[in-house]
């Protein structure tokens, strides 16, 4: 069975002058993740980088293509 796979990367600010930004980059975040989930995508895994600035979320779905 063969698998496709893909990924998401957000970046979000830890910046707290930055809070409505932060919540609008986690709401895309959201849902760009649906929006894979409803044509079939599963999520994986997901990793965090963080630095001082910012946090970034590496997405991994797969979908398996029957």
């Amino acid at each position: 069975m063969a698998q496709t796979i893909s990924t998401i990367v957000t970046r979000v600010t830890k910046d707290n002058d930055g809070h409505q930004r932060r919540m609008r980059q986690l709401g895309d975040r959201e849902a760009e993740l649906q929006t894979y989930a409803r044509v079939g995508y599963s999520l994986a895994h997901t990793a965090v980088i963080e630095t001082a600035e910012d946090a970034t979320f590496i997405d991994t779905l797969t979908k398996n293509n029957d």
